[in-house]
């Protein structure tokens, strides 16, 4: 004879209404591949550092395990600091788009940023994104610079009187200026997290030396309303060269590069569709 339910019983009639966890607002994936060397990727974090506010979260991704937990040096502050590293001994894992997929699910926040080590960023980089993100779901620079051959992470680390403070004019006079905008090509950006999420990221297909970012920025378009995506005018990041840019002749990287336009040209369609889409990033974004 039962004289009181059981205790599964007792559990399974409660309402169960959990607190809210405690997360972060804002996450941010600090992407870093092999082919950056050291002294790139520690003048991008003493730019970085003390921009993002300790009370976000802070993912460092090492592809290919080449800088390590020394990271954590620059980002230490940080409530949410984590590091994680992998291997990627295949050529498809050492892309962005392998490293942008496999970082950006593991981060907490509602607003989630894309930073590069190959880039360093002016002192109000972050500012700029934060009045941006008031009103729009997708945000990205409307333009970046991208050093001259000589621009590496020495040469930035010699004129670092020229970063901090941030000498537009001799960076623009040391660089040649890419548009975001023009080229849909937004290799850093914020984004909502239900966002990222209902476009599934990056297309893996178009992984390396290729179009994904620009296939992304496609996707943008057709998921998100016009006047919720931003390319935002502020004094540009700077892409430093580094030993997996084309720039220094790179046999490997050459063919990645091959590789990726014909990837891109089969997931268009051919080639003739790969040659009108060229001839459509000369025109506005919306053509």
């Amino acid at each position: 004879m039962r004289i009181a339910p059981d205790t599964t019983s007792l559990i399974r009639h409660r309402r169960r209404r959990p607190p809210p966890l405690i997360v972060p607002n804002r996450s941010h994936l600090v992407y870093h591949q092999q082919t950056v060397d050291r002294q790139a990727a520690i003048n991008c974090l003493k730019t970085l550092k003390p921009q993002l506010p300790e009370e976000d979260e802070v993912l460092f991704l090492d592809i290919g395990g080449t800088f390590g937990t020394s990271a954590q040096e620059f980002l230490k502050g940080h409530e949410w600091f984590s590091y994680s590293s992998t291997k990627a001994g295949l050529p498809e894992q050492q892309s962005y788009t392998y490293g942008l997929n496999l970082g950006m699910r593991a981060l907490k926040g509602e607003r989630l940023f894309v930073w590069r080590t190959d880039y360093f960023y002016p002192a109000n980089m972050m500012d700029a994104y934060l009045s941006q993100n008031k009103k729009a779901e997708f945000c990205s620079p409307y333009e970046v610079l991208v050093g001259a051959q000589e621009v590496d992470g020495e040469f930035v680390a010699k004129h670092w009187d020229k970063v901090n403070p941030f000498d537009e004019k001799y960076w623009r006079a040391n660089s040649r200026s890419v548009s975001l905008y023009e080229t849909q090509d937004p290799a850093l950006f914020s984004i909502k997290r239900e966002l990222w999420a209902k476009i599934g990221g990056l297309n893996h297909e178009l992984w390396g030396y290729g179009w994904q970012f620009a296939e992304f920025a496609a996707r943008v378009r057709s998921n998100c309303p016009p006047g919720k995506i931003s390319y935002f005018r502020a004094a540009p990041p700077v892409h430093q060269t580094h030993g997996g840019t084309l720039m220094h002749h790179n046999p490997q990287k050459h063919l990645e590069a091959s590789s990726g336009v014909e990837r891109f040209a089969r997931f268009l369609g051919g080639k003739e569709a790969y040659w009108v889409y060229r001839s459509k990033q000369l025109l506005t974004p919306k053509n």
